[in-house]
């Protein structure tokens, strides 16, 4: 027993030896000598070269550190920036004794002001794709007989760090920025513990949790997530597991977030918009063969709200997707509001539309981005809320296979229904293009007054039909071989005057000067009907009064071309008074004759009617040369003449009391031998 401690001693004392040996030879070494040889296997690992300024330090103790100051890696030859990697300071502290039985313990690593550059070309190609000359580093054989011994990390901490990333292809710029970063762990086995406080594209953001093991991340085993984000406002949270780390496979996590007014998260994607909040949300996200699942699905912003899944396959060459979405109430201005962005830049965008003549692009429709995803898409709302109408029961239902598009729509409006189909097979070109709805009973006034609107319109209850076929390999294609029906029928209701918009901006103002410039401003304008009833051949819809607006003292009819292959217009728009408003002194339905709107879709103006000016002119010298008699007898020819339905003319109907009232005049003018009834009888036989 005794010589067994005399032998255990001595190998004490050598080993003690030894170590004092090592330390005293390693203290003495200059380490710097070695910096060309750690720069030459740099290069040949990854065809870049690796730069160190400052002196390699050794600090030799039980707990050994090594410093190295000036650290960096250049880009690639492309890149924007001739490094890829700058480190103004690199430290770590190791423990000794487990180095003598072959396991490397890190105490703590230490990164001062890192800068990391990450890029793409032109191409796509990234500055992390490592080799000479452009080409690949090859990978070693690795023995894969023994599992590798993984060092032990308890401690890293970055401190004012800078990540870029320059996407070369849509040429945008994301930056982070690292006021500090500490990941710890008490051993390789324990929890990694997380906080991070820095900033994403200028917007302060912190993150605390822990995120499995570092030994679990090294080795890709499966690790337990419970994170914390903090970012604009908004606290996000992440819990669960993920069974397969590296390969993004096996996750079970529930997912949540909560804010005020999300609108600050949203210009962490450049984006600037109203007030949007306050928002919730909770799901679960989960994987199967191929496939990621996102249940559970609850959104809710202000009073609107979406419930549902959203599942993704890639078990084929086509990517699937499955989306099943309903709505107890759903308001697109809590939604989505207007953005700040697109208000700013309404108006020039208006300027560059009125200086092009063509509207529809001639570019070939990107149908290959139809064929890239199958997707079956299935939305319902209870109540569903479109700008200021109010619907009831909406119903959309597409399914998108090889580039064929269907999609069944439906929903309730005050009291009446919407319903039909929209197809677009883009599985080749020229494309075909199929709409088939129909309205019943849609009571304007009603949705509006549902929304609490009472100021807008009153009553107009409206059949629509809209029956459309169209083919070809762009949108200017597509307008020019348009062939079917467009209804609008608007039944009897009052709109308030303001909101009278037909064609937008200062073009209205111009037109309701041009038509009637004798009309008071009233707040409502009585409606007894509205009809617009196009038929379109090959993208050109040639009307005779199949437009007709009637109120309480105007009829107006239109009548003329609209041509979207050559996207013009020549339209004529006739108002005449109705029963006591018709006596105004100048004939005021001379005057109207004048009107025309003509010009590009894109920059339409009113003009002036040559042979209605020349009309109006006789009218009025002829007024002069006989004391007022023909201001009577065009008055009167005019009351004859006029359509008192014309909302039934642009239906294509025959009023009858139109008839009777027509025969009745013409009869006691065939029986008349006063002059101004001869004159009547001649105009009402020409007509």
């Amino acid at each position: 027993m005794r010589r067994m401690k005399l032998i255990i001693g001595g190998v004490v004392v050598v080993i003690a030896g030894l170590v004092v040996a090592g330390v005293a030879i390693l203290s003495s070494m200059d380490f710097n000598q070695y910096k060309g040889e750690i720069a030459a296997q740099a290069k040949a690992a990854t065809g870049r070269d690796l730069v160190i300024e400052g002196d390699l330090d050794l600090n030799i103790s039980l707990s050994p550190k090594v410093r190295v100051d000036g650290v960096s890696l250049t880009n690639a030859k492309w890149g924007s920036s001739p490094y890829m990697v700058k480190v103004d300071s690199f430290a770590a502290e190791m423990q000794l004794l487990p180095l003598l039985f072959g396991e490397i313990h890190i105490s703590e690593i230490i990164l001062i002001k890192p800068e990391i550059l990450l890029e793409t070309d032109k191409n796509g190609k990234g500055n992390w794709v490592m080799g000479t000359d452009g080409a690949p580093v090859k990978e070693e054989a690795v023995d894969n007989a023994g599992s590798p011994t993984l060092p032990a990390v308890n401690a890293i901490r970055i401190e004012k760090a800078k990540f870029i990333y320059k996407d070369g292809q849509k040429g945008e710029q994301t930056s982070v920025v690292i006021d500090q970063m500490i990941a710890t762990a008490d051993d390789i086995g324990d929890p990694l513990n997380l906080t991070f406080k820095g900033a994403f594209n200028d917007h302060i953001v912190s993150l605390t949790g822990v995120l499995g093991t570092p030994e679990a991340l090294m080795l890709g085993e499966a690790i337990d997530v419970d994170l914390t984000l903090e970012a604009a406002g908004t606290t996000a949270k992440v819990t669960g597991n993920i069974n397969e780390p590296m390969s993004g496979k096996g996750l079970n996590l529930a997912l949540s977030a909560k804010s005020e007014n999300i609108a600050k998260l949203a210009e962490l994607g450049g984006a600037k918009v109203g007030k949007v909040g306050p928002f919730e949300m909770t799901g679960t996200v989960s994987d199967g063969q191929d496939s990621y699942k996102l249940a559970g699905l609850n959104i809710k912003i202000g009073q609107s709200d979406v419930s549902g899944d959203v599942m993704v396959s890639l078990a084929n060459k086509t990517p699937y997707i499955k989306i099943d979405l309903a709505s107890n109430r759903l308001s697109l201005k809590e939604v989505l509001p207007q953005s700040e962005e697109t208000e700013a830049s309404a108006e020039p965008v208006k300027e560059e539309a009125k200086k092009s003549d063509k509207i529809f692009p001639s570019d070939p429709l990107p149908v290959d981005g139809l064929k890239a995803v199958n997707a079956d898409i299935s939305y319902k709302a209870k109540d569903f809320i479109l700008g200021d109408f109010a619907l009831t029961n909406v119903s959309d239902v597409i399914s998108l296979k090889g580039g064929k598009m269907t999609g069944k729509h439906g929903f309730g409006m005050g009291d009446g229904n919407f319903n039909g189909h929209i197809n677009f097979d883009g599985s080749r070109l020229p494309a075909k293009l199929d709409i088939n709805l129909v309205g019943k009973d849609l009571g304007l006034g009603k949705s509006l007054k549902d929304n609490g609107i009472t100021d807008l319109i009153d009553g107009a209850k409206t059949q629509s039909v809209i029956k459309l076929k169209a083919s070809g390999k762009s949108v200017a294609e597509l307008m020019a071989s348009l062939n079917g029906q467009t209804l609008l029928n608007v039944g009897e209701g009052k709109i308030n005057s303001k909101y009278i918009n037909l064609a937008g901006g200062d073009l209205v103002s111009e037109l309701t000067g041009a038509l009637n410039p004798f009309a008071k401003k009233e707040k409502f304008t009585p409606l007894a009907c509205m009809v617009v009833n196009l038929n379109f051949e090959n993208g050109v819809a040639d009307y005779d009064k199949n437009i007709a607006v009637q109120t309480d003292k105007m009829n107006v009819t239109s009548s003329g071309v609209i041509n979207l292959a050559k996207e013009t217009l020549n339209i004529g728009i006739k108002p005449e008074p109705r029963g006591d408003a018709a006596d105004l002194g100048i004939n005021a339905g001379g005057l109207a004759g004048m009107v025309r709107l003509t010009g590009p879709l894109s920059s339409p103006g009113v003009g002036i009617d040559a042979m209605g000016t020349a009309k109006a002119a006789m009218g009025v010298g002829a007024a002069i040369a006989t004391g007022g008699v023909s201001l009577l007898i065009s008055g009167l020819a005019d009351k004859v003449m006029s359509d008192s339905s014309p909302c039934d003319t642009a239906l294509g109907k025959k009023s009858a009391a139109k008839e009777s009232s027509s025969g009745s005049t013409e009869k006691k003018q065939e029986k008349s031998s006063n002059p101004i009834g001869g004159l009547l009888n001649a105009l009402g036989g020409n007509n």
